[in-house]
């Protein structure tokens, strides 16, 4: 997860056009001068990332924001009496992350300026919906715990363990435990772990693995652990891997361990061995959000597939070859101003392929706009693991999302959340309930208990045993205070670290 790093930065810009629907006098010579290093800003900004076209963000972004951190990525600290942030004198920040010296001319960073300066809109278009999110939805009931966090609650992580009629919550904040409750939402036990625990593999039943994160807000330090918990005992011995750059994600692979390494300015997608070391690097870029188990070409073994969501943004295959080798391929790219958020693999439309369906929401970093492009998408496969966008649904802040049958007709419904929704504006998209009305079409419900938190994690099970799939929300009150007013920030604060949406299907 990510969360803004606060920058203070003044860029003095030589007067430059605007746009000719805002009334602004365009200045020609800016606007050639523009036309004219489009192919070279092109390249530049690719040689890092996804080309991200000039309307996707506004131009006070732009200008403000965004191009000073690239800047600064190419070596270029101070231009026209203007210091840009960085993390540079960090010395935790690995070498190579920020250039001793620039990359590019000076003239050229104007120019780059310049050109998004120009091209840029004022604002960003309004979300386009086809179909509102309508009346509040009789499938669910809102289900309070009786024991409150001490504090602002800080839900890290929440795991419904079905077998047991039970749910997993991570809490962090003044002290971080790992809490099992009751199908009644009442406390079974609790225990303290070192630092915030974000996830959990339970694929051994007496040994959970355990993901710690360090802290939760980005820094550079590495000091996420992998636990290995006995629930019997409720204890945990010696971490099974220390030092780790703030892991989100930990997976048992036969005697290794996946893990997900999140981190900040550096990170990486790693297998490790039992004795601690990493044994192979799948990918060394930050930002690996998600990472699943999945037999994608059904040869019988677990390939690993993997999201990234720091900059190199997009979703990636890796094919187990066997003898603790893997191949990569890249599925899909995503814009590094998405936000990537979730996604899940399911045959969407029943034609043997595996989809990809996916959220994009995260707004925390540079660009804290709301962004028409954020909500959630169905790419579907046309057979040769070719993707094509099928359905897409905007939310502003789209953050995670549980694909169930949840009124039991025979195909999939969704339940999304939203971190960073448009509180002021229309506050129910922060979670909503799709009915599956057959042939990609989706209604969307308001569910009630929207309002009450906010909601950054989820899990779909059968809590209470009566054959439907219930949901579990995690609140993280104490995200960034964007696009909510002081009341929204207070009474998340207040609220309740979890809610159960009880399924009153049966």
């Amino acid at each position: 997860m990510r969360y803004p790093i606060i920058i203070t930065l003044l860029l003095s810009l030589m007067a430059c056009g605007g746009n000719k629907d805002s009334g602004e006098v365009i200045d020609e010579a800016l606007v050639k001068q523009a036309d004219s290093v489009e192919a070279t800003v092109k390249a530049v900004c690719s040689s890092c990332h996804m080309w991200v076209p000039p309307d996707k963000l506004d131009k006070y972004t732009w200008k403000e924001k965004v191009l000073p951190v690239m800047a600064a990525k190419m070596g270029i600290y101070e231009l026209d009496g203007a210091t840009f942030y960085s993390e540079k004198n960090d010395p935790k920040v690995p070498a190579g992350i920020y250039p001793e010296k620039p990359t590019i001319e000076p003239d050229l960073m104007r120019k780059i300026i310049n050109y998004f300066n120009v091209k840029a809109p004022e604002t960003l278009p309004a979300q386009q919906r086809n179909v509102p999110i309508g009346e509040e939805t009789r499938l669910f009931d809102a289900m309070i715990p009786s024991v409150q966090q001490n504090g602002p609650p800080i839900a890290t992580f929440v795991k419904i363990l079905p077998d047991k009629q039970q749910i997993m919550t991570g809490i962090s904040g003044a002290s971080n435990q790992l809490v099992v409750l009751n199908k009644d939402l009442s406390a079974k036990w609790i225990m303290d772990v070192p630092s915030a625990p974000v996830w959990c593999d339970i694929s051994n039943a007496n040994q959970w693995l355990l993901t710690c994160m360090g802290s939760v807000f980005p820094n550079n330090d590495k000091s996420g652990q992998l636990l290995g918990v006995n629930p019997a005992t409720q204890k945990a011995g010696l971490p099974l891997l220390d030092k780790l750059a703030r892991p989100v994600q930990a997976h048992r692979l036969g005697n290794d361990y996946l893990v997900n390494n999140f981190g900040h300015l550096a990170g990486d997608l790693s297998v490790y061995n039992a004795k601690g070391e990493v044994s192979k690097i799948l990918r060394k870029e930050p930002g690996c959000i998600r990472s699943m188990l999945f037999d994608w070409n059904k040869d019988g073994k677990k390939d690993v597939l993997a999201m990234f969501a720091q900059g190199v943004e997009g979703i990636y295959l890796y094919t187990n070859k066997g003898n603790g080798n893997y191949e990569e391929r890249r599925l899909m790219q995503f814009l590094p101003v998405n936000g990537s958020s979730w996604f899940e693999i399911e045959d969407v439309n029943k034609d043997g392929h595996p989809d990809i369906v996916y959220a994009c929401g995260d707004n925390a970093d540079y660009s804290v706009i709301l962004k028409p492009y954020h909500g959630i998408y169905i790419y579907l496969n046309d057979g040769k693991d070719n993707f094509r966008q099928s359905w897409f649904y905007p939310i502003n802040g789209a953050y995670r999302f549980m694909l169930r049958d949840f009124d039991m007709d025979g195909d999939l419904d969704m339940v999304s959340i939203s971190f960073f929704a448009d509180y002021l504006q229309q506050p129910e998209e922060a979670l909503v309930y799709f009915e599956n009305t057959g042939n990609l079409n989706f209604k969307p419900f308001r569910i009630k208990g929207y309002n009450i938190g906010r909601w950054l994690t989820m899990d779909a099970g059968d809590v209470d045993g009566d054959g439907d799939e219930d949901v579990v929300l995690g609140n993280f009150s104490q995200g960034p205070q964007s696009f909510m007013s002081t009341d929204d920030a207070a009474r998340f604060a207040k609220g309740t670290p979890l809610i159960m949406l009880v399924n009153r299907t049966k």
